[in-house]
């Protein structure tokens, strides 16, 4: 609807109040009661499912004993949200983004899987996230052209992304062509605004958007919008985020008219699951207040087809009096101790029944039927047995939580292996070089399969040779260092590496913080330091050579003709070097030497 279509409505409106209000006074009835201004609103959300579409096993403890269920599956999220809607009047379906990558359903068919089943549920609204551009402008236009159907039209937002007109595929022809900055929609009478943001810095560095798409800050873009909303009357705001859950705790304390926050990117579990051996973030919803002293509601809904979150709120005229909902964490009926004997399942499942953050749901059979379409081929490809795995190799990312079952490691195995596997495929390689967050999964005992390569390693990338100085690897180094610890950064920008070692030191000034840099001399086989002008080979994946992540210095080797795309995919290496292997170990040496924190100053 136009600006001055609201406009002329809301003049035509008050005039027929006026009427009417006259000619109540005029009348000589008895007195009425008056009437509740009252408006109740439920929203359905998800967030980053990251093409995860099948069920995956969860370990719960409960009871001094570890227990096995199936959990969710996108099926399972289409007949919550289905079961939902239908329960509740004014409802919202909403997903707060990074539908794609992540999985051998985008690997293999990009994002038909995840368009079609997101069509039978049927979002009103959608916010871009940084992973919708793992594969540039033309890989996003193709999702977004795909999203939505006549009798669902779902409306993508993205307030703070500007491709450039005439140039990038999301704008062929003209600004906001295939998305839009907000959406206003009616339930039960009254309108709401939607607003959708994407994480600006995370997305520029740490995807892979055309060099001429532009994001802007997202506090200013969502004043502008806010402002721009009330200005049409609009007094009901959503903000539909993909700017981590802090983030959002952030801005909306910073923000005016501001009433409802449905965030993403975090991969943020809110509710109470401590009674399950789990620990999560915070409440759900999580209560703040806006710039203007009013109540705020905050939900995220966790990753990978896990949970739908059910945000109940009341409104009183125009803002928030309560706050309420469940997350609904989706669970099969079929549940198994790990270990020992049990007769009966009946406790454990009251217990998760009475939890208030479990369901149990049967898959939607149609949901479950298109997904069959795809999962025949994605098991064939999957199949095949590579190696043996021996011990459980950790992804155990040196900079976040530690896990339990990997403790005592200082680094991550997973990475080690993979920056191993890029040696090999490309042997005149001196050293290799992976970025955390391009591992999304540890290596588990037992077989290891193609279809565990690709879990592994999920997105497109290609191995990169790169020709640069001791001096230039070493800046490079310290820009990804600066920008895992930047607000607007990501710790995954982390460097894990093969045929290279270093110390790391967070707590010293940019510049200083990568010291005993050592690569291994494959002539003498034995470490030898790094010179800042000897010339070096370094293989890496595309995403990183481009600059990603912070690697600034990568991208101007590449821009100077001293890179070289090999073709060779990522996951293909790990692929190789596993079958060549048989036996995959937990690695016993690690490119990080020493580590200490920013939390060590």
């Amino acid at each position: 609807m136009k600006t001055g279509e609201f406009n002329l409505k809301r003049i035509v409106q008050g005039v027929a109040a006026v009427t009417v209000s006259a000619l109540l006074i005029s009348c000589a009835s008895a007195p009425q009661e008056p009437e509740s201004n009252e408006f109740r609103l439920t929203l359905l959300h998800i967030d980053d499912h990251h093409s995860n579409l099948d069920a995956k096993r969860q370990t719960l403890v409960w009871g001094e004993q570890e227990w096995q269920v199936e959990a969710g599956g996108f099926p399972r999220v289409g007949a919550q949200i289905k079961k939902l809607r239908a329960a509740n009047e004014n409802v919202l379906t909403l997903h707060a983004g990074d539908a794609l990558t992540g999985s051998l359903y985008f690997t293999l068919f990009g994002s038909e899987a995840d368009a079609r089943m997101m069509n039978n549920v049927c979002f009103d609204a959608f916010t871009i996230g940084n992973h919708e551009f793992d594969t540039g402008d033309a890989g996003l236009a193709e999702f977004l052209q795909a999203l939505g159907t006549e009798s669902c039209p779902t409306v993508k937002l993205g307030a703070n992304i500007k491709p450039k007109v005439g140039e990038s595929p999301l704008t062929p022809n003209r600004e906001w062509q295939m998305f839009q900055p907000y959406t206003i929609v009616e339930r039960g009478g009254e309108e709401i605004a939607i607003i959708g943001l994407d994480i600006a810095s995370k997305t520029k560095k740490s995807s892979q958007p055309d060099e001429s798409t532009e994001f802007l800050d997202e506090l200013e873009t969502a004043r502008k919008y806010i402002a721009e909303v009330q200005q049409q009357g609009i007094e009901k705001i959503v903000l539909l985020t993909h700017i981590q859950y802090e983030r959002d705790k952030e801005l909306v304390q910073q923000l005016p008219g501001v009433d409802i926050v449905i965030g993403g990117d975090s991969h943020t579990l809110l509710g109470d699951f401590s009674d399950f051996g789990m620990e999560s973030d915070g409440p759900y919803p999580t209560e703040l207040t806006n710039a203007d002293g009013d109540k705020v509601c905050i939900g995220h809904a966790y990753q990978y087809s896990l949970v739908v979150g059910e945000m109940q709120t009341v409104f009183e005229g125009d803002k928030i009096a309560e706050c309420g909902g469940r997350p609904h964490y989706l669970l099969s009926n079929d549940i198994q101790v790990s270990d020992g004997i049990v007769t009966t399942y009946e406790p454990i499942k009251t217990a998760l029944e009475d939890s208030d953050v479990f369901s149990f749901v049967e898959p939607d059979a149609e949901l479950q039927s298109m997904l069959q379409e795809y999962q025949g081929k994605v098991e064939e490809f999957s199949a095949e047995v590579l190696a043996q795995v021996p011990q459980q190799i950790c992804s155990q990312e040196i900079d976040l939580p530690r896990r339990d079952a990997c403790a005592d490691i200082i680094s991550s195995g997973a990475h080690r292996l993979v920056a191993e596997a890029f040696l090999n495929s490309v042997p005149e390689a001196d050293f290799a070089i992976q970025n955390g967050g391009g591992v999304r999964s540890g290596i588990s005992q037992g077989d290891f399969t193609v279809g565990d390569a690709f879990n592994v390693l999920p997105f497109a990338n290609t191995l990169v040779k790169l020709e640069l100085s001791g001096s230039e690897f070493k800046q490079a180094m310290e820009e990804a260092l600066a920008y895992s610890i930047s607000d607007g950064g990501s710790t995954r920008a982390y460097p894990y590496g093969a045929g290279i070692r270093y110390s790391v030191d967070l707590t010293k000034e940019k510049g200083s913080r990568v010291s005993n840099l050592q690569v291994w001399d494959k002539g003498s086989s034995s470490w030898q330091p790094m010179t800042a002008r000897a010339t070096y080979v370094m293989v890496t994946n595309s995403f990183i050579a481009g600059g990603q992540d912070g690697y600034d210095t990568f991208y101007r080797v590449s821009e100077r003709g001293r890179a070289r795309n090999t073709g060779i995919d990522y996951a293909q290496s790990l692929v190789d070097y596993a079958r060549e292997q048989e036996v995959l170990k937990r690695p016993q040496e690690f490119a990080t030497q020493s580590y200490v924190p920013v939390g060590d100053k």
